[in-house]
C-alpha cells in the first residue's frame, strides 16, 4: 500500500438557520491502495455509550481520514448490516450506506472514478445527525459521468434505544 492521496478530501461545517451541516468531498481513491490511520479514540470519543456508530463520511478504505472531521453518530444497522434478529425490521440485512461503499469500491476497481460530497445535516445544537445527503458522480473509463444522489435518514436504532435506558 502506499501513502500517497490522489487528492486532498476538504471539509466543511455550518450552520444556516435551525440546522448545522458537516461535509466531506473528494476523489475516492481505489480501496487497498491508500495506507490510512483509525483514530479509534475520536470514534471513542463521539459514540461511547450511544449505541451508535462514530461513521465515516467518507470511508477509509477511500483514503477518508479517521479524525472528528470526518465522523457523525450513525445508526449502526445503516453503518454496517444488522444483527439476524434485526433483518425482519429492516426488510434484510441493512447496511444501506455500508452498500453504497461497496459500490463505489467495485466501481473503482473496475477503473471507474467517483467524486463524492456527503453532508450529514442537524438540528441546531445536537450532535446526531438526522440525515446524511451523499451525491456523487461516477466517471466511466472511457470519460463518461453520471451523477447520482441518495438521502439517508439517521432514525433511531435498538441499540441507541437500549443504550439509552
Amino acid at each position: 500500500m502506499t501513502s500517497n492521496s490522489k487528492n486532498q478530501f476538504r471539509f466543511r461545517s455550518w450552520t444556516l438557520g435551525a440546522y448545522s451541516y458537516k461535509e466531506a468531498a473528494g476523489e475516492l481513491n481505489v480501496p487497498g491502495s491508500m495506507q490510512t490511520a483509525r483514530s479509534a479514540g475520536a470514534q471513542r470519543r463521539l459514540s461511547s455509550g450511544t449505541g451508535e456508530h462514530a461513521g465515516h463520511l467518507i470511508g477509509r478504505q477511500f483514503g477518508g481520514p479517521g479524525d472528528i472531521r470526518n465522523l457523525g453518530l450513525q445508526n449502526p444497522n445503516i453503518n454496517t448490516f444488522a444483527p439476524r434478529e434485526l433483518h425482519q425490521a429492516f426488510r434484510g440485512s441493512g447496511g444501506s450506506y455500508r452498500k453504497l461503499e461497496s459500490h463505489w469500491g467495485d466501481l473503482l476497481k473496475q477503473g471507474y472514478r467517483v467524486r463524492v460530497t456527503v453532508r450529514d445535516m442537524y438540528n441546531r445544537n445536537e450532535n446526531r445527525p438526522f440525515a446524511r445527503q451523499v451525491r456523487w458522480t461516477e466517471i466511466s473509463p472511457g470519460g463518461a459521468a453520471e451523477q447520482k444522489q441518495l438521502n439517508f435518514g439517521n432514525f433511531g436504532s435498538p441499540q441507541r434505544q437500549a443504550a439509552n435506558l
